[in-house]
């Protein structure tokens, strides 16, 4: 991604207008996406029901720590979806778009 950033930062590389749209668009909505699936994440880490014996308190604990790192996971790629975004519209200068684009591919993941 950062040879990316670079190509696009020193003119370099440039993007078709519509083909930059269509892909940052897909980004953001995958970006979108992620916040469902983080929150899910978020929601396992609270599971109960394993018992009280001290392996199923540490069964308990691990499970919640992977869904911790799940989360941790998730968050990361995210962010990488919304850089490659704006990285595609910034080499289709375009960049002023973004907040639309993101605005539609909310609209898009909640229908």
């Amino acid at each position: 991604m950062s040879q990316m950033w670079g190509a696009v930062n020193s003119g370099q590389l440039e993007i078709n207008p519509e083909s930059a749209r269509e892909v940052a668009s897909a980004y953001f909505r995958f970006a979108q996406q992620c916040d469902g699936w983080i929150a899910e994440a978020h929601s396992l880490k609270q599971i109960s029901g394993f018992g009280g014996l001290e392996s199923a308190k540490q069964l308990q604990q691990g499970f919640s720590t992977k869904a911790g790192d799940l989360g941790e996971v998730l968050r990361q790629l995210k962010s990488a979806a919304e850089s490659m975004a704006n990285a595609h519209l910034t080499a289709a200068r375009i960049v002023g778009e973004a907040d639309s684009l993101h605005a539609a591919a909310i609209k898009a993941v909640q229908s």
